[in-house]
């Protein structure tokens, strides 16, 4: 005879249950990073610095909305004439500095977040699962030893 739990005890299993899946939710909706968006084009080395200075920037050219402009590169050591991707913050004016498109920090995306939470989620239901099945087996266990 296995052994019943209370309304209570199953109410209280379930809000844990339910508020771990509220916070998995939240986490999953939550902003992925920073919220400026950038734009990623292709700019030419126009003036290669050396690495072991303390101003070692390269300088480059790309062309935004028809305008060619140039800005410092946060890296070093590329050769003159080289094609480099870069990503370029939404506000250009004045002078400004940009990244290795492939170094620029990026948003989560949806679908790596969603997976995240599935696999926490279904964690977690193993994890009960398994907490009642062990339950039950030492209900029976005993019911048996009588």
């Amino acid at each position: 005879m296995a052994v019943r739990l209370s309304p209570v005890r199953w109410a209280l299993i379930l809000l844990v249950i339910g508020l771990a899946g509220v916070a998995a939710a939240g986490a999953l909706w939550w902003p992925g990073g920073s919220s400026a968006e950038v734009r990623r084009v292709a700019a030419t080395v126009v003036a290669p610095a050396s690495c072991g200075g303390s101003d070692a920037y390269d300088r480059v050219e790309f062309k935004i909305d028809d305008e060619t402009r140039t800005a410092r590169l946060d890296g070093c050591g590329h050769q003159e004439n080289e094609v480099v991707d870069i990503a370029i913050p939404a506000d250009t004016s004045g002078d400004f500095m940009v990244q290795v498109a492939d170094s620029a920090p990026v948003k989560v995306p949806f679908e790596t977040r969603l997976a995240a939470m599935l696999v926490c989620l279904s964690g977690l239901a193993g994890g009960l699962y398994a907490h009642l099945l062990g339950r039950q087996t030492q209900a029976t266990a005993s019911a048996d030893a009588v």
